[in-house]
């Protein structure tokens, strides 16, 4: 036998408690975020281009009195609007998904409990991108950094402590 001591059961609970939570093994692909976003951006932009080209279709340029640059301008608005308002609405709910999300099977939750971020959250998770998305290099940063991050979160997702995973 050995004339070393027992490890102190002690010392064991002490490590156990101290080592590192386990990492979710439910994290959605980086593949699959980006299908995902595709398929939400066709959400959106597909009823934007049909107002803007029956605006300019049912239009007369000659007439001083036409209203289809009024509706090119009011899609123009929804252009910047739009997105806010889905992205907040569908990441805040309890699926945490939009359409593209719900499509692919996978879901914005929060980080530490899994649950909905809520639509403050949600809210200013979009408004990180978009704020990011007014510089080239930022957003392609925030989009590329799921490749190595370890729980496959973008920076977006980092600052409002959520994670995208399988639905």
């Amino acid at each position: 036998m050995s004339d070393l001591p027992a490890y102190p059961s002690e010392a064991a609970e002490r490590e156990a408690a101290d080592s590192p939570p386990e990492i979710r093994s439910d994290y959605s692909s980086w593949g699959r975020r980006v299908a995902a976003y595709l398929l939400d951006t066709l959400v959106l932009v597909v009823p934007l281009i049909a107002i803007v080209i029956i605006a300019l279709a049912a239009g007369n340029p000659e007439d001083e009195d036409d209203n289809s640059w009024a509706a090119i301008g009011i899609a123009y608005l929804l252009t910047l609007l739009l997105p806010f308002v889905y992205y907040t609405v569908m990441h805040g709910r309890a699926s945490g998904q939009t359409l593209g999300k719900k499509w692919l099977g996978i879901a914005v939750k929060e980080d530490s409990a899994g649950g909905s971020i809520g639509y403050g959250r949600a809210f200013g998770r979009y408004a990180i991108i978009f704020v990011l998305a007014l510089f080239i290099l930022p957003i392609l940063l925030d989009y590329l950094w799921p490749l190595w991050d370890r729980k496959n979160q973008a920076l977006h997702d980092k600052v409002v402590g959520s994670v995208v995973v399988k639905a």
